[in-house]
């Protein structure tokens, strides 16, 4: 049975989401930065013998084309990286638009582009924000947010043809521990 994999699953929302595929019995592969992090959701899951726990720092090339030179017997791919780069506000830095494009944008389009060359994919999954629609959040997280939408939009005619679904959700805030949300409700108890 082909694996799904799920970038950035070893926390928040990625960690919501192997634990509801690990209780539907599917095959994962769970990514993350640290071999401390692997180790407790390997813990987490009920299924960890069918799974497949590797450490990958996204943002780091030589890591990425590692990872990238070994994805084979993938059918589904759940892009959750992204997030927001620090110092992100208005007047827009290029470096930091840049950073937060990679992040949220171009490393997933990495790993798409070896994937679609497999024939094991059938479903690409990203997941966006809300935010890309109302801009009502940092400048370089909403541009590199709406980056997906018409991403997604612009190639799935090609992704259809090869057999392939690609679709985005767009969640509002989304609350776990360490987000920007959770430091707010301390921080900024208003806003939040």
């Amino acid at each position: 049975m082909p694996y799904i994999l799920v970038t950035a699953s070893s926390s928040g929302l990625g960690l919501e989401i192997v634990k509801e595929l690990d209780s539907l019995n599917y095959k994962l592969i769970v990514t993350s930065r640290s071999d401390d992090s692997l180790a407790e959701v390997e813990k987490i899951l009920n299924n960890s013998e069918n799974h497949k726990f590797i450490k990958v720092d996204y943002e780091n090339d030589e890591e990425l084309n590692v990872f990238l030179q070994n994805l084979q017997n993938i059918e589904c791919v759940v892009h959750n990286l992204g997030g927001k780069i620090e110092g992100d506000t208005h007047p827009i830095d290029e470096e930091i638009l840049k950073r937060s494009i990679n992040l949220n944008f171009t490393i997933a389009n990495k790993i798409n582009n070896v994937l679609v060359k497999t024939k094991e994919l059938k479903k690409i999954i990203h997941i966006g924000s809300v935010a890309s629609l109302h801009a009502k959040a940092s400048p370089c997280y909403t541009l590199s947010k709406g980056l997906i939408n018409t991403y997604i939009k612009n190639i799935s005619n090609e992704y259809i043809k090869k057999g392939i679904m690609i679709c985005g959700i767009l969640p509002g805030i989304v609350i776990h521990n360490g987000s920007d949300w959770d430091k707010k409700k301390v921080l900024e108890f208003q806003k939040y």
